[in-house]
């Protein structure tokens, strides 16, 4: 444990130095290249219940639990933008890149993981956790679609009601909880066929819902009888967050904000974040309240990039600095973890 911590403290003054120096974490991470091998580009957060009714948090306005994501880009799929994690993105066949490798390598919480991972072969795609992370993904891209729909930008929130089923999606391939259990994948599908004839919310509505329930649904099916632990429940949020800041680092070229989606898909899977972790709060506050109090600090500053739906005329918080965060984060989960 005590080299685990010591990797994130090198890890924090790594990305301080950068923010210090004025150096751009891509220079020093290469991690679009390598993030999603093959898709689009995605996704939204959102907060993990709710569904339709949506609350509000901290830091953070409209944030609806629920939503959708999206924008519908000519049958689906002729703008994908690089999906979860980056330049690769997210396409039919598409494998989980670096923000789920929380979930490689000997399971989770290093206890030989869930559904059957055991480190077999240190692959995302082998662990419950890695495909909760997905699901949590998916209400992301959902929730940015509803934010941006119902604040009447309905060109921007279309595309993001797309991204559940042509990004994240084709990596769940392999969840064998889900085959023959979930419809899942039918109701992303009639979503994303529905996305281009949307004109208001309400066009939305019904098969939004239809595909929110089933992620909750897949989501129970994952977690099963037994409560995720608070091992699990801090990866999913890293590899949330992680993803967010790549979605971050994505939109910018030269000091502003280039592509609007992929801010937006950073900030809905913040937001899938913080919904998360404080559905698990009771849990994670009994083994170590400290830790729980630290995590809340860290995300509410991680927060602070997405100040509102759409991207501010130039960046709140620095890219290295938003790096810094996202590593002070985990530093705040470690107690969970090791």
């Amino acid at each position: 444990m005590r080299d685990q911590k010591l990797k994130l403290w090198m890890g924090i003054g790594v990305a301080t130095l950068l923010a210090s120096s004025g150096v751009s974490a891509d220079q020093n991470d290469g991690h679009h290249d390598e993030m999603m091998k093959s898709g689009t580009h995605g996704g939204e957060g959102g907060e993990h219940h709710g569904g339709e009714n949506g609350e509000h948090h901290n830091d953070m306005t409209a944030e609806h639990h629920g939503g959708e994501g999206g924008e519908h880009h000519d049958d689906m799929g002729d703008m994908h933008h690089g999906g979860e994690g980056g330049e690769g993105g997210e396409g039919h066949g598409s494998q989980p890149g670096p923000a789920f490798s929380y979930f490689s390598a000997g399971g989770e919480g290093g206890e030989g993981g869930e559904g059957g991972e055991g480190g077999e072969s240190g692959s995302p795609a082998l662990s419950d956790g890695a495909y909760v992370a997905m699901v949590q993904m998916m209400q992301g891209h959902l929730m940015a679609a509803r934010e941006l729909i119902e604040a009447g930008k309905v060109a921007d929130g279309r595309p993001h009601l797309t991204h559940p089923w042509i990004e994240v999606y084709p990596m769940m391939g392999s969840a064998q909880k889900l085959q023959g259990s979930s419809e899942l994948g039918q109701k992303l599908k009639t979503l994303a066929e529905k996305a281009g004839q949307v004109e208001v919310w309400s066009d939305a509505k019904p098969a939004f819902q239809a595909a929110w329930d089933e992620t909750e649904k897949a989501v129970t099916v994952l977690e099963g009888n037994r409560a995720q632990t608070p091992a699990t429940v801090s990866k999913v949020v890293l590899a949330l967050t992680k993803q967010a800041v790549l979605e971050y680092d994505e939109a910018l070229e030269g000091g502003q904000f280039v592509a609007e989606h992929e801010y937006q898909d950073g900030r809905g899977f913040v937001l899938a974040a913080r919904e998360y972790l404080v559905n698990h709060k009771k849990a994670l506050k009994k083994q170590n309240g400290e830790a729980w109090r630290d995590a809340q600090k860290a995300l509410r500053q991680l927060q602070k990039a997405w100040p509102d739906a759409e991207p501010p005329g130039r960046p709140v918080v620095a890219v290295s600095d938003l790096y810094a965060r996202q590593a002070r984060l985990e530093l705040a989960l470690a107690p969970y973890l090791y």
